[in-house]
């Protein structure tokens, strides 16, 4: 018998499929489902090809513009909420969302000084992101250098992304990318391609004159201007010596820091047999501070804050900036205890937090998105996808998805693409030549390096595979139909900055 019973345990563990590590609790119907595409081709044109203007409800599809605020809550997450204590000062959930920062983090979080503060509650990510670079342009004064001919302050990033770039550029401070090699060769075999390019950060730390100009350095986990790609422990470590050597801070950009520590658990030697909750401890304690867009890796809809270390070099280098931050906190986001939101959304990212660690529940997620990115070069029978899948997103890669048709950057065929993927109920979002672009003096200027694609962003816990399948489907029409895509001329826009938000376009 037992004989018998081991053979059939076998048996059963080779299964390919597993069951998701979640079921549905609630579900909503949408009234869109059999909406006309002629309809959605007449609102497409009427909000000038801007997916981002496109009315969410005409969407039968998959929404895919992005992964922030869109996640599913959880049940406790939702119970969470009931509990939420709204207190103007000082309520409930900020004091449970502190403890929660060093318990995910790691000690070094802590906040023991009572007359300083070093969590900076914001609405959303952006917004902290805006905070730290409008103080930190205060101290340094980097508007009144940035009259010169070029920002005098560089702020040097293994890729930032887009509102990172657009805060640090708003406030006098030069964005520099530094790409990894891998990245700029597409190199498909390798699985660290958002790492730091440690030999340019080293020849720009090591110029006595241009590390002077270094405020701090940033560095985003997981990569998403370069493919939504992972960086590994070794890089953020050896990232780490090289700036505090120098005397110059490190921050993450940890949207998705979840996501990036599952990576680092399947591929990195230094995470072998470790948990997830070990090495997202293992990554923090290198670096100095941090901002989050909860929105993404805290599973909820609306939040973000800055965290500093008090012991960090950051602080240290510049001590006026905890007190500044709050300052601004209460100038444009009312008490620095809930930061702009309510008690309970600070409740539920609490929840949140606990649960994106979960190993079970990071496996599932990273798991659909790369089937999803396997499905699409299955329908264009073609490899238009960047590769290897990222966890958070698909990146459709233009310059191959378009490479024999003759459209050029000029034509801006991602926009095209995001277009006709509306029409045919799905929606995706440029992240390529004009939205990394600008236009100065009337010339367009693309991104360098250079970045094109169409990112196909997976909200959490939101989509099974059959729903996936259909945008996939969608896409692989237009890939077998792409020669007859038209491209596309802006009618409003190219001269603003985070274009790609506010645009107009029209077929050519």
């Amino acid at each position: 018998m037992a004989r018998t019973s081991r053979a059939w345990v076998a048996a059963f563990a080779q299964t390919n499929l597993q069951p998701r590590p979640y079921r549905n609790a609630a579900v909503s119907f949408r009234p869109c489902a059999a909406s006309d595409p002629e309809q959605r081709w007449r609102l497409m044109e009427e909000v000038g090809l801007n997916v981002f203007r496109f009315p969410a409800a005409m969407i039968p599809g998959c929404d895919l513009l992005t992964d922030s605020g869109t996640t599913t809550m959880t049940m406790k997450q939702w119970s969470q909420l009931l509990l939420g204590d709204e207190s103007y000062g000082s309520n409930e959930g900020y004091f449970e969302l502190k403890q929660q920062v060093v318990e995910t983090f790691g000690p070094q979080w802590e906040n023991r000084d009572m007359d300083q503060e070093n969590v900076f509650l914001f609405h959303q990510g952006r917004a902290a992101e805006h905070g730290l670079f409008t103080c930190l342009s205060g101290l340094l004064d980097a508007r009144g250098k940035a009259a010169e001919a070029e920002p005098y302050y560089i702020v040097p990033s293994n890729g930032h992304f887009d509102t990172t770039q657009a805060n640090v550029e708003a406030n006098g401070f030069q964005a520099r990318n530094l790409f990894s090699t891998e990245l700029e060769a597409r190199d498909e075999s390798a699985r660290f391609k958002g790492n730091m390019n440690l030999g340019r950060l080293q020849d720009l730390l090591d110029d006595a004159e241009l590390r002077q100009r270094v405020p701090l350095v940033y560095m985003t986990i997981t990569n998403n201007t370069g493919g939504g790609q992972p960086v590994s422990l070794t890089n953020i470590r050896a990232a780490a010596e090289l700036c505090h050597s120098r005397g110059v801070p490190l921050l993450f950009d940890a949207c998705r820091f979840a996501e990036n520590a599952w990576f680092n658990q399947q591929h990195e030697p230094l995470c072998r047999n470790r948990s997830i909750s070990e090495i997202v401890r293992l990554m923090f304690e290198s670096v100095d501070g941090f901002h989050i867009s909860l929105k993404k890796d805290g599973l909820v809809n609306i939040g973000g804050c800055l965290v500093l270390s008090e012991d960090g070099l950051l602080v240290e280098r510049y001590p006026r900036l905890p007190a500044l931050l709050v300052e601004h906190q209460i100038l444009v986001e009312g008490h620095p205890t809930y930061g702009g939101l309510a008690g309970r959304d600070l409740k539920g990212v609490v929840e949140g937090l606990k649960t994106v660690v979960h190993e079970n529940y990071l496996a599932s997620r990273i798991g659909q998105v790369q089937r999803f990115g396997a499905a699409i070069d299955a329908r264009c029978g073609a490899s238009v996808v960047a590769k290897p899948v990222g966890g958070h997103a698909v990146y459709l890669d233009l310059d191959r998805f378009f490479a024999d048709t003759g459209l050029g950057d000029a034509s801006f065929p991602g926009v095209s693409l995001t277009a006709l993927l509306l029409v045919a109920g799905h929606r995706m979002c440029e992240l390529g030549v004009y939205a990394f672009g600008k236009q100065v003096k009337g010339e367009e200027v693309g991104p360098e390096p250079r970045v094109n694609f169409v990112r196909a962003a997976v909200p959490r816990l939101c989509y099974e595979e059959c729903d996936l399948d259909a945008a996939a489907e969608a896409v692989g029409i237009l890939y077998q139909r792409r020669a007859d895509i038209p491209g596309v001329e802006v009618v409003y826009g190219q001269d603003r900055p985070m274009r790609h938000f506010i645009s107009r376009f029209r077929f050519r």
